[in-house]
């Protein structure tokens, strides 16, 4: 057999290298690739946001020697990971190009159907939150057929959702908290597995598995498709009403898992649960990347978002300013996001 010089260069240099050689114009491209990647993962959204968390962290730990503290970061865990449930369930509807204002009342209906259903009707603790569960669902499904079926914008409907789920929340339990729940339920609420709080397991586990939907499924993708241009969602043979019902259904179910998770953790279901948990969801979303518009933003920002959010609250109680100013600060903050959203929006 004759073997020629190219042929001896070709096996040096697999020998030197372990493998086949590459050809010089397929390393430039693989480097090229490999270079794009990186640059395009250092200048996302999420990663910019990450920075702002981390170095918000290192702050905190800097200025309160009571911020990196086994309790604080107990409370704070609890707060972000009940906050990020409604926050997931508000991204699905937002990237449809919709708005839920009812997700708070659901939090308070549901502490107080939960709080009936186990304390005042004895029920076991599983079948009250099935059913506690199931109410969330069925307020997600009205709000759904109403917005898809008669056209109605979501703004409006949730607008008047929010004031009966509100309202059937003060006239179940007479306007008084609900206390008594057996100790089996309170867990999900107060215990902690391997060290870390329930609730943060919980929500992790949501917020991956919301990820997958919308990243990994046909439901995802027609999500991203009815928020980019409804018309040509209906044109290509998508099911948009079922869409958007089943993404309300989502949303005020997850609510619903909040609502649950927050009667454990503080022991009383109240008809006063959920004040403002709208705003703050319709916030994390925003400052994570999802538009207003629709089709655009990811679960990753919404997580980041909600962290942001919720650590900056943390940092002004450490930091001993008034509550007043902390509703200002999470204003000031939303309203900035929305705007920066926008100016994105015009420049793409």
């Amino acid at each position: 057999m004759t073997i020629n010089g190219e042929t001896v260069k070709r096996i040096t240099q697999t020998t030197l290298d372990g493998g086949p050689a590459l050809p010089a114009a397929a390393r430039t491209s693989l480097s090229e690739k490999v270079r794009h990647r990186l640059l395009k993962i250092i200048t996302a959204r999420e990663s910019t946001l990450g920075a702002v968390v981390i170095l918000l962290v290192l702050y905190l730990s800097w200025a309160s020697p009571y911020f990196f503290t086994a309790g604080n970061l107990t409370v704070v865990g609890r707060q972000i990971a009940l906050a990020l449930l409604i926050s997931v369930g508000m991204t699905f509807v937002i990237l449809i190009g919709g708005i839920d204002l009812s997700v708070g009342s659901v939090v308070a209906l549901v502490s107080v159907l939960s709080g009936e259903a186990m304390v005042n009707a004895g029920l076991p603790p599983v079948v009250a939150v099935i059913l506690a569960l199931a109410a969330g669902a069925l307020v997600g499904l009205v709000n759904g057929s109403i917005n898809a079926f008669a056209g109605i914008p979501s703004f409006v409907v949730t607008l008047g959702m929010l004031a009966v789920a509100r309202g059937l929340s003060l006239g179940i339990s007479g306007g008084s908290t609900i206390s008594g729940f057996p100790p089996g339920f309170l867990y999900i609420g107060q215990g902690a597995f391997l060290g870390i709080p329930v609730p943060v397991w919980i929500a992790a586990v949501v917020a991956i598995v919301a990820h997958f939907v919308l990243t990994r499924t046909t439901f995802g993708r027609h999500i991203y498709f009815v928020g980019s241009n409804e018309e040509a969602a209906k044109l290509s043979g998508i099911r948009v009403r079922r869409v958007k019902i089943s993404v309300f259904v989502v949303a005020s179910t997850l609510a619903a898992v909040s609502g649950i998770l927050e009667t454990a953790r503080l022991s009383v279901g109240q008809p006063a649960a959920g004040n403002g948990y709208e705003l703050l969801a319709i916030g994390a979303a925003v400052i994570g990347g999802t538009s207003l518009f629709g089709g655009v933003g990811g679960i990753l920002g919404t997580a980041l978002g909600t962290s942001l959010l919720l650590l900056i609250q943390n940092a002004l109680i450490l930091l001993g300013i008034s509550a007043y100013w902390q509703q200002a600060f999470s204003g000031v903050i939303i309203v900035g996001a929305v705007a920066l959203n926008m100016w994105r929006r015009q420049r793409n």
